[in-house]
């Protein structure tokens, strides 16, 4: 590959991480400091990028040098953001959602599958005393937040600003076509945090403790409505023809780690979480592709519950409802 292929490839790369509505030109010029001219010679391979310019772009963008010139290395580059109560606060983490759910609604024809070990934090947020605990667990318990440290949950989320992401991220998420892959201890896993907190004497009191239990069971309901209708809707309203497409699959013997993999055409994103909140993503095009592999694997070994699969889907949904029936019948 002579040099003004591998410039050209690299400018492509670019292209490939940037929102689609964005003009490669205007960005590369912004980030460089060069007029609009100057950054087309560029793309065009007209005029030579510098070494300390590639420096800065594979900086901003992400791109490993080693996948720019094709030299065969297990090296992957992701993208961090670490989330903690000081520098990257709650609701920043609610902005890089809506920021990603916004991007994947303007893909076009996204493929978007949730591998999953945690019950993603759009289903929660239209039931507020449950999504206010789920709120209240990740910033006392995970992100360590020091005024929440002895604070006991009342059941309200008091900051305006985290009630609107959330309404925002709702309206966003249902419009987007997506695949689950489920399992059960993603149910399990706030159950536990609930039985954790109840064992804690951090919920003010019982009716509260009963009230999140039971707005689990009512977000189950409305997931299990969505497989059997194989669309996406808002909570308490009507499914539409032109609503999102929600393809849902079940697996009994392997357990999800909240991987999330898009592709859209030739872009693809691999998300992967660890630490809690935290997600790295990256677009290397090897780590995606085995990504896309390896659930296409795991997605033929499951069941299909959307529209389909009635008995599979009953049961699963059922054997969760049971699980919090028998949590609400010891607290009663």
């Amino acid at each position: 590959m002579d040099s003004n292929q591998t410039q050209q490839l690299f400018f492509n790369l670019i292209k490939s991480k940037i929102p689609p509505h964005l003009s490669l030109v205007e960005e590369v010029a912004e980030i460089l400091n060069i007029g609009n001219d100057s950054a087309y010679r560029r793309i065009r391979g007209e005029k030579p990028v510098s070494i300390d310019e590639m420096y800065i772009l594979c900086g901003k963008y992400k791109i490993s040098i080693d996948q720019l010139f094709q030299v065969q290395s297990n090296a992957v580059i992701f993208s961090v953001d670490k989330v903690d109560h000081l520098s990257y606060g709650f609701n920043k983490y609610l902005e890089f959602v809506e920021g990603n759910l916004k991007m994947f609604k303007m893909l076009p024809d996204p493929q978007i599958i949730f591998y999953l070990k945690d019950i993603p934090i759009f289903h929660y947020m239209p039931f507020p005393e449950l999504s206010a605990f789920k709120f209240f667990f990740w910033k006392r318990t995970l992100m360590g937040y020091p005024e929440l440290a002895k604070q006991q949950f009342s059941g309200e989320e008091a900051d305006i600003d985290t009630l609107e992401m959330a309404k925002r991220i709702i309206d966003v998420y249902a419009q987007i076509p997506c695949t689950d892959v489920w399992n059960e201890e993603a149910v399990h896993i706030t159950i536990k945090q609930i039985e954790f907190y109840r064992q804690s004497n951090v919920f003010t009191n019982k009716h509260l403790l009963l009230k999140v239990y039971s707005q689990l069971e009512e977000m189950l309901n409305h997931l299990e409505m969505q497989a059997e209708a194989g669309r996406k809707y808002l909570y308490n309203q009507p499914v539409l023809a032109t609503s999102a497409a929600y393809d849902v699959y079940i697996n009994e013997c392997l357990l999800g780690d909240n991987t999330v993999y898009v592709q859209s055409g030739e872009k693809q994103i691999t998300y992967i979480n660890h630490n809690g909140l935290n997600f790295m993503s990256t677009q290397d095009k090897t780590f995606c592709d085995y990504t896309s592999k390896s659930l296409q694997n795991i997605i033929r070994k499951s069941s299909h519950i959307s529209v389909v699969g009635e008995k599979e889907r009953s049961m699963f949904f059922n054997m969760l409802r049971e699980k919090i029936y028998e949590r609400k019948k010891n607290i009663i």
